[in-house]
């Protein structure tokens, strides 16, 4: 507790002992006395009441002796009050004097809540208030198994946890160990046929297929290590190299293959029957390999990707000599050249 001014005055003699006393000084001294003991009156109450009655009798006996016209006695009796007042002060600066009213241990000055017990559950111990409900969450401590923190009744006042970091509180989350986006629940986005198409995106989740494709497999086609492998013929109008539109289909896997292998390089190749001149055979077949090279192109596959190259009648697959044959030779391949 800190030393008062008056208080050090008192105990110092700064007030002066003289043998007569003037009136202003008696009536000065009787003053300081009165403020000191008005300061720290509580704890004096407690703690030293009959040298604080002392100190406040002897200092009104100073001022009547004064105003009688008895400065001896006056004198007396201002050493008296001033003496007294120093045992009160003195015996009166321990926290103890200052008052408990709910004997919480908290002196009353200090105690925002003089007439409630501190609770002392580790939560704002200091300021004398009980707390019955730390957090605010509406359940009272007694019945709150996590006390210093909000939660909901349902989870018994403590609140909910989010164990896999995803965002969702465990009560929301249908995946509370697994982390996962929000519009699925906090579940993870399972691939179950593993070819990296999610299921929510995968029109054929237990077969795999590529993310153009919606990871369903290709129809028409196959992808193989050195060939794309067509599983139905490109039609050309007779003698031409125009494609049928029945073929447009095909064509289009072909496109989607060469997207989920973006850096896959693949030649063309055009091939005939032996029906007619090999020259023109040669012409028609290259003029073929050709238009799907350009019909690639029209849907976005890189020009360095695409070879394109006609074979004529040199490479038979099938019997030339009829006609299941000759429709086996008129083809279209394509090779892989580089990954």
């Amino acid at each position: 507790m800190r030393l008062p001014a008056l208080a050090i005055a008192l105990f110092t003699g700064a007030a002066g002992l003289w043998g007569c006393v003037s009136s202003p000084a008696v009536y000065d001294r009787a003053g300081s006395v009165e403020k000191l003991t008005n300061e720290q009156h509580v704890s004096m109450v407690n703690c030293t009441p009959r040298e604080l009655a002392r100190a406040e009798a002897f200092a009104d006996f100073a001022r009547h002796e004064t105003s009688q016209g008895r400065p001896h006695t006056a004198r007396d009796f201002i050493e008296l009050s001033e003496f007294n007042a120093r045992k009160a002060f003195e015996n009166s600066r321990d926290r103890s004097c200052l008052g408990d009213l709910d004997g919480d241990g908290i002196p009353d000055p200090e105690d925002r809540c003089p007439e409630e017990k501190e609770d002392f559950d580790k939560f704002k111990d200091k300021d004398g208030c009980p707390e019955p409900d730390n957090d605010l969450d509406g359940i009272l401590d007694p019945q709150d198994r996590c006390p210093n923190e909000a939660g909901p009744v349902k989870n018994e006042g403590c609140p909910f946890m989010d164990r896999d970091g995803d965002g969702l509180s465990d009560d929301e989350d249908k995946c509370p160990d697994e982390f996962g986006p929000r519009q699925n629940h906090g579940c993870p986005i399972r691939d179950s046929d593993k070819d990296g198409v999610p299921d929510n995106e995968d029109k054929c989740p237990q077969v795999q297929g590529p993310k153009d494709n919606e990871g369903c497999p290709y129809k028409l086609i196959q992808v193989t290590d050195k060939a794309i492998i067509l599983k139905e013929k490109i039609f050309f109008a007779f003698g031409k190299s125009t494609i049928r539109r029945t073929s447009h289909p095909l064509l289009n896997e072909v496109v989607l293959a060469l997207r989920d292998h973006p850096t896959y390089v693949v030649r063309i190749e055009g091939h005939t029957d032996s029906v007619g001149r090999a020259s023109s055979n040669q012409r028609l077949s290259t003029a073929r390999a050709v238009a799907v090279r350009k019909y690639l192109l029209g849907k976005g596959v890189a020009p360095r990707r695409l070879q394109a190259v006609g074979l004529g009648e040199a490479r038979p697959i099938d019997d030339n000599s009829t006609e299941a044959g000759r429709s086996v030779n008129r083809r279209v391949e394509f090779h892989i050249v580089s990954k």
